[in-house]
């Protein structure tokens, strides 16, 4: 029997309180969420919701236990003081303070590395936790959970949904300096990263998209001025392109990532499937000249995707009132031709269109990857007890 004022642990898990090594509390601080979508936008986003980890010690040795199971965070704000931080320390309790489970203090043990931390946001509410699986083998979102493509229509995008976002972070040894972002595979910069906390060790989590994202953008080295209107790109795929899914699982035995998962369930369209309409166009098309100056089809910013396989593209168009209908877009990548694409979690798929010629129409299509989420943004808060 355990007293309660002392470490209570089995072989795998600790419980409530817990010793403390070296007085060193575990707090956590938070990167960017997600990096801006065009390179030029150097505005990082900044967590600014709770969310559930786990975490582990001796993370994959003989004596690993489980340091946190599931715990919440709460990310609390002090409005009298402008200050902000993160907790997750705390009593079971229904109150807007309290947490969905009895929480405690962690310390770290310089024993036990390497420590991992595996997490979801935002936080599920309290009556859903219970539903999903954050182990060290395994992810679940349940299937009540929706991710939603969108389309755009002159202007005007579809909401879509996104739920969750999720992050795995290692740190190996004690220093501050060499925590891994399993998911970007790179150490996470924490110079100049803005945080507060006074104590000398501190973990970032740099969340990650489960859902993909697409943009497309259209411009001509030709030099001459035309109208371009009537604008639509449609997407299909033989099993069907997937707008919407629901729940997801990966398995952290075999591949360790988590966005390298599946859906439980996917909503497909056998049918061709509008992705993007622009009625009005651009009556001076000339000012569009390079692909570092596109027309953007009134959607810079993107459009958020379910990641799937073999998507084909097809492109229609007026260039002044002449309708083009139906060109594939395909890429070319040295002597390979390409005209099916794969889209991937966290990931950031830009065509670039370049109509290089009139007589006869010319298109050149070209492709960017990047990846959605910055490891380097500022980090803003943290988690201090």
């Amino acid at each position: 029997m355990c007293a309660s004022l002392s470490a209570c642990s089995s072989d795998t898990t600790i419980h409530d309180v817990e010793e403390q090594h070296d007085d060193v509390p575990m707090q956590l601080s938070q990167a960017a969420i997600n990096s801006p979508v065009t390179r030029a936008d150097g505005t990082s986003h900044n967590l600014e919701q709770g969310f559930l980890v786990s975490c582990w010690k001796a993370f994959g040795k003989a004596k690993q236990q489980v340091v946190m199971d599931k715990y919440e965070v709460k990310y609390k704000q002090d409005l009298w003081n402008n200050s902000s931080r993160w907790d997750y320390v705390g009593t079971k309790s229904t109150s807007t303070d309290g947490y969905y489970q009895d929480q405690y203090q962690r310390y770290w043990d310089a024993s036990a590395y390497a420590y991992r931390f595996y997490a979801i946001t935002p936080c599920p509410p309290h009556d859903e936790i219970n539903s999903f699986t954050l182990t060290d083998k395994q992810l679940v979102i349940p299937e009540t959970v929706s991710f939603v493509s969108q389309t755009c229509e002159n202007g005007k995008c579809t909401t879509g949904a996104e739920p969750y976002s999720v992050a795995q972070v290692e740190c190996p040894d004690g220093s501050n300096n060499n925590d891994i972002d399993l998911l970007a595979n790179g150490v996470i910069n924490k110079s100049n990263d803005g945080h507060t906390t006074t104590l000398t060790r501190y973990v970032a989590l740099p969340f990650h998209h489960i859902t993909s994202k697409v943009r497309f953008g259209i411009y001509s080295t030709n030099g001459a001025s035309f109208k371009l209107s009537n604008i639509k790109i449609k997407a299909q795929r033989a099993l069907g392109f997937i707008t919407e899914a629901n729940g997801y699982t990966a398995d952290l035995t075999t591949t360790a990532n988590m966005l390298s998962g599946q859906f439980t369930k996917t909503t497909a369209q056998l049918s061709e499937y509008v992705l993007l309409t622009d009625g009005s166009g651009t009556n001076e098309f000339s000012k569009y000249n390079a692909s570092s100056n596109p027309y953007w089809f009134q959607c810079e910013n993107g459009l958020l995707q379910i990641p799937q396989q073999k998507v084909k593209l097809l492109l229609s168009f007026d260039i002044n009132d002449t309708p083009y209908s139906d060109i594939p877009i395909a890429v070319k990548s040295g002597e390979t031709t390409i005209d099916s694409f794969t889209w991937e979690s966290n990931k950031i798929y830009t065509y670039y269109i370049n109509i290089s010629d009139l007589k006869p129409l010319t298109i050149e299509f070209s492709a960017e990857l990047a990846p959605w989420t910055e490891v380097t943004g500022s980090i803003s808060t943290d988690l201090e007890k």
